[in-house]
């Protein structure tokens, strides 16, 4: 597993499509903090953008907070 930290930077809803957009990046080291400042030397750059049709998924973004992101191998089928 690889474990990343990123900030939530936009979450937009189409009203018409009802499909929220969001969009984090990796942490800065603003606040400067050891963790942040370690998982910024790893992953300076970059950015992850979701579709989301689920009001109840979409409203659990934030702007500003931080997230954890786990990437774990999916087994070969």
């Amino acid at each position: 597993m690889i474990r990343a930290k990123f900030t939530c930077q936009q979450n937009t809803l189409n009203h018409e499509t009802q499909t929220a957009t969001v969009i984090l990046t990796p942490v800065t080291t603003n606040p400067p903090n050891k963790e942040n400042l370690t998982f910024w030397q790893a992953t300076p750059a970059g950015n992850i953008t979701l579709q989301i049709t689920n009001p109840a998924a979409s409203g659990q973004f934030i702007l500003g907070r931080d997230y954890y992101v786990d990437f774990t191998l999916c087994p070969v089928i």
